[in-house]
């Protein structure tokens, strides 16, 4: 056979100039594996140990001071982990702002992202195993206090209303996908912006206006935006005691805020995963 008959023989993609598809089974699990791989030794680790160690020894410590309290009103299993859930609003995005940012300047600096077009895989499905790994670390920084904290008051003695398990379960979904929404968004504009400090300058900024919501009396406006899924589908209701101490609870029947964050979480990382779909098709 001519060396003419073998290029028109070869597919269209090495004719048009672009990568081959991909031929290697496993889709996702695939590049997971990948990704993975390429993190393996990398100070990415090392930052995502961190950021878990960082709010997990603020929460520790926020616990401690409650537990030296000698007011029965303030020594609840609710307070004690309702001060936690506040932070995610506050820090989720701006922890995702700073590993995502990583990730992305790994991803050039290294040529990975050539290397990954050569091979066949599409923008889309390396964001997407990028999001899983940056997603489950930030969910840790927050699911591993929240779920440590009522073992803890459970043990200290602090008044509980419920199942301990329900109080474990409920707050750490929501926080989970809530920090796996804000995650998104952030790698998205990782992704597309090249001065990584606008990334991290936007999720300042969205991490004060979600926790603002809720002193404003306007969760219901945290729907609209990833950082705000916390405050909106927040499982505590707040109020004063007689003696003035402040009190949580946790709402009677809290599915419902948890499946809707559920829902709102694939929103906002469908809408990620569309918009570097459309880069992609336009380069």
């Amino acid at each position: 056979m001519s060396s003419v008959e073998s290029i028109s023989m070869r597919p269209k993609e090495f004719r048009s100039g672009k990568p081959p598809r991909s031929s290697h089974p496993g889709g996702l699990l695939v590049l997971l594996s990948m990704e993975l791989r390429k993190l393996k030794g990398s100070s990415f680790w090392w930052m995502a140990l961190g950021m878990i160690a960082l709010v997990s020894a603020w929460s520790g410590l926020a616990f401690m001071k409650r537990a030296e309290s000698v007011n029965p009103a303030t020594r609840t299993v609710a307070l004690a982990q309702g001060e936690i859930f506040q932070t995610v609003g506050l820090l989720a995005p701006i922890l995702a702002a700073l590993l995502t940012s990583r990730l992305a300047v790994m991803e050039s600096s290294e040529r990975m992202d050539l290397k990954w077009r050569s091979l066949g895989q599409s923008a889309t499905g390396r964001f997407l195993a990028k999001l899983v790994v940056a997603g489950c670390v930030i969910s840790l920084c927050f699911v591993i206090p929240l779920a440590c904290i009522p073992l803890a008051a459970s043990a200290q003695g602090f008044h509980l209303d419920g199942s301990l398990a329900v109080y474990i379960l409920i707050p750490a979904l929501i926080a989970c996908f809530s920090s796996k929404a804000v995650t998104a968004i952030q790698l998205v504009l990782s992704l597309t912006i090249d001065r990584q400090a606008i990334g991290l300058g936007l999720g300042v900024i969205a991490g004060l206006i979600g926790t603002g919501l809720g002193p404003m009396n306007m969760p219901g406006l945290g729907w609209l935006f990833p950082a705000g899924i916390s405050s909106a589908a927040s499982p505590f209701l707040s109020s004063a005691s007689p003696d003035g101490f402040a009190s949580m609870t946790l709402v009677a029947n809290p599915w419902p805020k948890v499946l809707t964050s559920l829902l709102v979480c694939f929103i906002w990382s469908g809408i990620s995963a569309f918009i570097i779909k459309v880069k992609e098709s336009g380069r």
